[in-house]
């Protein structure tokens, strides 16, 4: 008797620890928040740490253990007024703020030998239609800027491309939520925020219009 094993294609989703001094990350939320129902897909999530020298070694291990079909991460763009669609990864590291190791490096390479920039390997017009789609404000950005997400954003497309893998990426850079900017102290200026449901309504969205 034969049997068709049909194998269940895997979705690794990463989100940052809090930083800058904010208590909360709202891609942790949105991270929490994903149902693996909805992609029909194996899903792991992992945690990041915004760190600049150690996501790139996590990222690197992830990649080679788990050998993800799809490849998604999530981090914290404070300021935005809808969710960011990156599609380069830049070989920079010119951070403005110390990362949470206290690393705090200028208009230095990631890689003294790699290439200037990595395409992301997903459509993000495509991503960003679909977060718009579910009625969430969505552009597509073509930096990822030069902090620890375009950090990770480099070393993932490198670990994909070194280990000969086929693994979908994409980067989603999410404004503050709502729930977040009612945090903010009284009189200073408010930053632009969305609901918490939104950001997870939009991410979903976006990882369905990958496969």
């Amino acid at each position: 008797m034969e049997y068709n094993i049909i194998m269940k294609k895997k979705i690794l989703v990463t989100a940052f620890e809090p930083f800058a001094g904010r208590k909360i990350n709202p891609s942790l939320q949105v991270l929490a928040a994903l149902k693996p129902a909805a992609f029909g897909c194996s899903l792991y999530r992992e945690k990041l740490p915004v760190s600049g020298k150690a996501v790139e070694n996590r990222i690197k291990a992830l990649v080679s253990r788990l050998k993800p079909d799809f490849l998604v991460s999530l981090g914290l763009a404070a300021g935005e007024t809808g969710i960011r669609v990156e599609r380069f990864a830049l070989n920079i590291q010119d951070y403005g703020i110390k990362d949470n190791s206290g690393y705090m490096p200028e208009g230095k390479k990631i890689d003294e030998k790699g290439p200037a920039a990595y395409f992301v390997n997903t459509d993000p017009l495509k991503l960003a239609a679909a977060a718009r789609k579910a009625g969430v404000p969505a552009y597509v950005s073509n930096h990822a800027g030069a902090y620890v997400c375009n950090h990770l954003m480099y070393a993932a497309m490198r670990s994909i491309g070194a280990a000969g893998l086929k693994t979908k990426f994409a980067f989603i850079h999410l404004p503050l939520t709502t729930e977040m900017a009612l945090l903010e102290k009284p009189g200073r200026g408010i930053p632009p925020s969305l609901p918490l449901s939104l950001l997870v309504k939009a991410v979903e969205a976006a990882i369905k219009a990958i496969k």
